[in-house]
């Protein structure tokens, strides 16, 4: 059996490739167990762990799976019997060493799943293992991070990535798994029209829950001008580097959003969890804060409180949060206007900042300049009513485009 599942990658490190159990699924009570699992919902996930334990196990006692059923039988047989035959004494106390053990190194999720992985092989064979419950651990207190506190990070993220990442986290609530499976090509028109808000699907394929609904989830003014100010930096390295004869990957419409930046893996390349994770833990602990109680979903569970502070329904809200009700058809332009009645901005929310960023989401670039040179024509003109005007001038030039075309 193949005890050494770690191995040589391209990257340069060493990852773990997956084990394979050709042996142990040559043998008949794992090929019946083995069907046993499999009329479970879950079993894809299942089985590929419970094997990897059940190795584990039988390393530990240096016993095939089947001498174990032997020995926990003792002689019995199981076939006529329509009750479980329990377990021989010297089976259960194998078991109970090996889980006592993971218990005393402070592996106790893995000692639990030993327990019942064990238990359920032998009850597959027609055996019962009675060995002691591992009761559960208390959930430790989550932590929801204030909007002071999300800021404090974001200014001490350690470069415009990392900002980009903690401020498109909190503004969407977006957990990490779909922080990293986004694309450049997700936002990159959107970037270019320099659209607020950004609007994202999100799918099952990002979000990696089978059963994700397809839903919407944006990124506010403060995320996309820190994404917009993270790619151009990315672009200017991917010169830079070019220049110096280096070897690197173009900024294409497949490559992540947030991408490596060449300390542990080639510059480009998809980001680790496990990266996302240390760079909300270490702009945390620049910030003052406790590294050890603050997670990504303490960034989710910001988004969250801030959403319970608008006047928006209910329905809206879980939409947003990433739970829309299967089977309902949203109008996506009403979602996105009652998203921007969301302060999700440093300052405080005001009447002329919600204008700008609604005008801003029909792809008006270059918003703030526009409203200038109207005021300077006009100078006795309200802030709004030039934004009236430019919506008119926009309204005006795309008919003359349709009539051209």
């Amino acid at each position: 059996m193949l005890k050494n599942w770690r191995k040589r990658s391209k990257r340069g490190y060493f990852v773990r490739s997956t084990p394979k159990y050709e042996v142990l699924l040559e043998d008949q009570s794992v090929q019946k167990w083995i069907l046993n699992l499999k009329k479970r919902p879950g079993w894809r996930k299942t089985v590929p762990s419970f094997l990897r334990t059940l190795q584990s196990f039988s390393d530990y006692v240096n016993k095939r799976p089947n001498e174990l059923i032997a020995l926990a039988l003792g002689g019995k047989k199981t076939e006529i019997q329509k009750k479980l035959v329990p377990a021989t004494p010297a089976v259960i106390k194998l078991a109970q060493r090996f889980i006592n053990e993971l218990l005393n190194s402070g592996k106790r999720e893995k000692a639990r799943l030993t327990r019942t992985c064990l238990i359920s092989f032998f009850k597959a064979n027609g055996i019962s293992l009675e060995i002691e419950s591992i009761p559960r651990t208390e959930k430790e207190k989550e932590v929801v991070l204030t909007k002071e506190q999300i800021y404090a990070m974001v200014d001490n993220a350690g470069s415009l990535r990392n900002r980009a990442i903690i401020l498109c986290m909190y503004q969407s609530g977006l957990g990490v798994t779909a922080i990293r499976s986004l694309n450049y090509g997700h936002v990159k028109e959107q970037l270019e029209r320099e659209r607020v808000p950004i609007r994202i699907r999100i799918t099952s394929r990002i979000s990696k829950k089978v059963a994700q609904v397809p839903y919407y989830a944006f990124f506010g003014s403060e995320a996309c001008d820190a994404l917009r100010a993270y790619i151009e930096e990315r672009k200017r390295k991917i010169q830079k580097m070019k220049e110096k004869g280096v070897r690197v990957r173009e900024l294409s419409e497949k490559s992540p959003l947030f991408a490596s930046e060449g300390k542990n893996v080639p510059f480009g390349e998809r980001m680790a969890i496990s990266s996302i994770w240390r760079v909300i833990k270490e702009a945390a602990e620049r910030a003052g804060l406790d590294k050890e109680s603050i997670k990504p979903n303490s960034i989710r569970k910001a988004f969250e409180m801030e959403l319970n502070r608008t006047k928006i329904d209910e329905e809206t809200k879980l939409y947003l949060m990433g739970r829309p009700v299967p089977g309902v058809k949203y109008d996506i332009d009403r979602i996105e206007q009652k998203y921007l009645m969301c302060n999700f901005g440093r300052e405080e929310i005001n009447k002329i900042k919600v204008i700008k960023e609604f005008v801003q989401s029909f792809g008006i670039k270059g918003l703030d300049a526009k409203i200038q040179r109207v005021l300077q024509q006009n100078p006795n003109m309200t802030e709004i009513q030039a934004i009236k005007i430019i919506m008119l001038e926009e309204i005006c030039a795309s008919k003359a485009e349709l009539k051209v075309a």
